[in-house]
């Protein structure tokens, strides 16, 4: 669920003695129903929320979730959405990545879970993100 990033590369490149280390990661949760979705349209919807955290400023995040649906044969992706770089959104110490979903179209029971992974600059330098997966793949009421 939490990826940690950057610390040594980042180190690697500050011409301090003892640079601090930086402590960025991204928490991914677990595919859901959107509450907020139904309450405001009345529709059922699976949602994965990101977020990347870090101690030191990041600028022009592109956070990138993906919602995969499990069943026969390979994952199959059901949608990718990302955040726009040069948003005042992508940046700070804190981005969120809360509108990636996708509505259902009955409620055939299937098994979904999400991916994450993004691109930041931090102290000038861009860095990527592996990729990080929720921690458990949820059945829901969703058919897609």
């Amino acid at each position: 669920m939490i990826s940690v990033i950057f610390s040594t590369e980042l180190q690697a490149t500050e011409k301090v003695s003892s640079p601090p280390k930086t402590k960025c990661f991204i928490d991914v949760g677990d595919a859901h129903i959107s509450s907020t979705i139904l309450e405001r349209q009345g529709r059922l919807a699976v949602k994965v929320n990101a977020i990347s955290r870090c101690n030191v400023l990041q600028e022009n995040v592109v956070l990138t979730v993906k919602i995969y649906k499990v069943g026969i044969g390979p994952p199959h992706l059901m949608v990718e959405k990302s955040t726009q770089g040069l948003s005042s959104k992508s940046r700070g110490l804190i981005v969120k990545n809360q509108f990636t979903y996708i509505f259902c179209k009955n409620q055939t029971k299937s098994k979904y879970y999400g991916l994450a992974y993004s691109k930041a600059l931090i102290n000038g330098k861009q860095y990527q993100t592996p990729p990080v997966w929720s921690e458990n793949t949820i059945e829901l009421r969703c058919g897609t």
